[in-house]
């Protein structure tokens, strides 16, 4: 159980500016624990995690050394929305179970302050074990590019088949404590993230 330790959930869809924000925290010494971190862990070689991934998509999404084809895998996975519905259901419980691990050693050391950045926050039920949650938003074109340009091996319709795969805006918004819309320059993102950080360590002290 959760006593002292103040968390709160950082989410938005893929194209954001989520990391970034993330980033902007760590300066603040504001911790971040970073699902996408621990969604790599849970499907190393060996792990049951991973064989269940083999047993639903096929030995296909193997390299030759047994580690994850993470791109095969998504073109699988995101090819419809049940298939990415099967991919969630395989790795969402051991994802959150060892993010639960994580925060209660947090706890037990002494943190004040927790961000979990979890693209899939509100899908996997971790907004309940959050004090706060923040969504980061921006404009589909703007997502877009910049998918483009962070993962240059994606083709556009891969780009466009992952965004497709994610809630809208509204989703986020209505289920948000707080929205940080990121569509204007990077200068400005880091200005709102600056003034974000202030805020979360003012929200846990007034805990």
């Amino acid at each position: 159980m959760i006593n002292s330790l103040y968390v709160v959930g950082l989410t938005g869809p893929t194209g954001s500016g989520k990391s970034e924000v993330a980033r902007v925290f760590t300066n603040f010494n504001i911790p971040v624990i970073d699902a996408d971190e621990i969604a790599r862990k849970v499907v190393e070689p060996g792990s049951k995690c991973l064989k269940k991934l083999v047993d639903a998509f096929s030995d296909e999404i193997l390299q030759t050394d047994g580690t994850l084809n993470r791109r095969e895998l998504a073109k699988r996975a995101f090819a419809t929305p049940e298939k990415t519905q099967l991919l969630n259901s395989i790795t969402h419980p051991y994802i959150i179970e060892l993010i639960k691990i994580i925060i209660i050693r947090m706890e037990q050391t002494h943190e004040k302050i927790a961000v979990l950045d979890a693209p899939l926050l509100f899908e996997s039920g971790l907004d309940s074990i959050c004090n706060k949650t923040v969504a980061v938003l921006a404009p589909y074109q703007i997502r877009l590019e910049r998918i483009l340009l962070r993962d240059n091996n994606l083709t556009e319709q891969e780009a466009r088949a992952r965004m497709s795969t994610q809630k809208p805006e509204e989703y986020y918004t209505a289920r948000a404590s707080t929205v940080l819309y990121n569509d204007g320059d990077f200068e400005t993102l880091q200005k709102k993230a600056r003034k974000l950080a202030l805020d979360i360590q003012e929200w846990a002290n007034e805990k």
